[in-house]
């Protein structure tokens, strides 16, 4: 099979790599993802008992920060090697993880390139967050006899169709998945349809409920706020949501002169192009790292310009709406506010949250908006309600405590694996 995996991955390049230098996407680290690495860096692996942690990108990265904690204090002798695909994703893991864990770059799942990473890290054991199928990797580390695992495991309504268009081609490589450490009881139902053994297969829950945030990370006083004024925490918008966003904010204004808006686009490139947006509304606007720098901004906007200071910033927010969910869809981490007791809004579009916002909907916890005029008219109706803010907050607290314990779930499963 590995020569047909080969193929089907060589067509797939054919299109992608064009589309990477087009989107101005390839970067110099991306020939580690085709086997090329020092001597140097390979020296690393030698006589370690390596762990390799597999995170695509910034939410895989953050929903196993607590994860590799526990494995590093239950197994002090290991060497935890994360790799992720995303210079997003390569960034935030280098800036979380700094005690001897080693980050790199995933390879491509051509069988000669996967042989080569496994060789050099010669891992103990394998785990691969939410849902990553690579036929080839998986196949590679099953003939060496590598325990795999996936953890956090999920499947949304789009992958599960996808999947199923190539089951033909997965359920073999699925039989070599040593445990399953899925989600929901939905996610293991179509992991099984899709060929999983069912003995092999484990609800253990979200591990992202148990890396909500504890502590504040600032305080408005230090960001030149003053005490009586209200910040809304628009988190993780895309192209689209920062016009809608705008229009509601300046709306909200004549009623609500204290309101201050605090605007994190999900990807920090776009900054410039927030900024101009902003400016076109004739709003005054800072970036972030100006405001923490102590320059002042009175009744503007500020524009989170920086990476890894939304999760801390939701802590300040009076209300927050996270974004992909109104002009783009797929949805972003509601659990991040909603730790902090905060009352969260998201749009119609959460699919690829729809389990996490389905729990908060069941419990009343969070308000889902079908598009811009309701998130203006639902706005309003907290804001003139600070007793039904305060509610939802407590709510939406209690979910994410009532949700804990994935993390020990899940390493009690790779304890066994890791004692073996």
């Amino acid at each position: 099979m590995h020569i047909l995996y080969d193929l089907i991955y060589f067509l797939f390049c054919l299109v992608y790599f064009p589309y990477l230098l087009v989107n101005q996407k390839w970067h110099p680290h991306f020939l580690m993802r085709m086997g090329f690495f020092s001597q140097d860096f390979a020296q690393r692996f030698r006589q370690r008992q390596n762990i390799w942690v597999h995170a695509v990108s910034v939410g895989e990265v953050l929903a196993v920060k607590k994860l590799i904690e526990q494995i590093k204090k239950s197994y002090p002798q290991g060497r935890i090697v994360i790799s992720t695909v995303t210079q997003t994703g390569y960034v935030i893991a280098q800036s979380n993880f700094t005690q001897g864990e080693t980050v790199i770059y995933a390879p491509l799942d051509f069988a000669f390139i996967v042989r080569k990473f496994i060789q050099v890290i010669n891992p103990k054991l394998y785990i691969t967050a939410e849902t990553e199928i690579w036929p080839n990797l998986l196949t590679v580390l099953y003939q060496h006899k590598i325990p795999i695992v996936q953890v956090n495991g999920r499947i949304s309504d789009k992958s599960f169709g996808g999947y199923q268009a190539v089951r033909f081609l997965i359920q073999g490589v699925l039989k070599r998945v040593t445990i399953f450490c899925m989600q929901t009881s939905r996610d293991a139902r179509r992991i099984i349809i899709l060929g999983a053994p069912k003995d092999n297969v484990r609800v253990v829950g979200n591990l992202k409920f148990d890396d909500a945030p504890l502590e504040k990370g600032f305080h408005v006083e230090n960001l030149g706020f003053k005490a009586h004024e209200k910040i809304w925490i628009a988190g993780s918008t895309h192209p689209g949501e920062e016009n809608i966003i705008l229009d509601i904010y300046k709306n909200l204004l004549s009623e609500f002169k204290e309101l201050r808006l605090i605007i994190a686009p999900r990807h920090p490139e776009r900054t410039a192009e927030v900024l101009k947006l902003v400016e076109d509304k004739a709003i005054a606007a800072i970036k972030f790292s100006e405001l923490r720098k102590g320059k002042t901004l009175y009744n503007g906007v500020v524009v989170v310009d920086t990476m890894g200071d939304l999760k801390a910033l939701y802590s300040l927010a009076y209300l927050v709406f996270v974004g992909k969910s109104l002009a783009v869809g797929g949805g972003h981490n509601v659990i991040e506010p909603a730790a902090f007791a905060k009352p969260v809004l998201v749009g119609p579009r959460t699919d690829n949250f729809k389990d996490i916002v389905q729990i908060f909907l069941e419990n009343k916890a969070i308000v889902q908006v079908k598009d811009g005029e309701e998130l203006l008219l639902r706005m309003r109706e907290l804001l003139r309600s600070p007793e039904r803010m305060n509610q939802l907050g407590r709510k939406a607290e209690e979910v994410v405590a009532m949700n804990r314990g994935a993390v020990e779930k899940t390493m009690d499963i790779l304890e066994g694996i890791l004692k073996d």
